[in-house]
């Protein structure tokens, strides 16, 4: 994956942030969306799976294996919450 692509993926992600709505005034190009402060000393959780399976669009997906990334935002009531973003590699598992 090159840098543009890295900065890409990044990109979307962030614009599909649901918590986004929440701050009107963040200048344009920023985000509601933090990794915390001692992010590179978290470990990011890893799980791989023999037999697992999510539903999306209505169909079961195989998934081989699932990360978990935490990452904070500040809600309209100014706490800031931890949450997580899932995601889930699609696949047989079997590489």
């Amino acid at each position: 994956m090159t840098n543009n692509e890295r900065t890409d993926l990044g990109e979307q992600i962030d614009k599909r942030n649901p918590y986004s709505f929440l701050d009107k005034n963040l200048p344009a190009g920023t985000s509601s969306m933090h990794l915390p402060a001692n992010f590179p000393q978290l470990p990011i959780e890893e799980d791989a799976y023999v037999t697992g399976s999510w539903q999306f669009r209505d169909r079961s997906v195989r998934i081989a294996k699932a990360i978990r990334i935490p990452y904070t935002y500040q809600d309209a009531h100014g706490n800031i919450v931890r949450e997580y973003l899932l995601i889930g590699y699609e696949g047989s598992g079997s590489d």
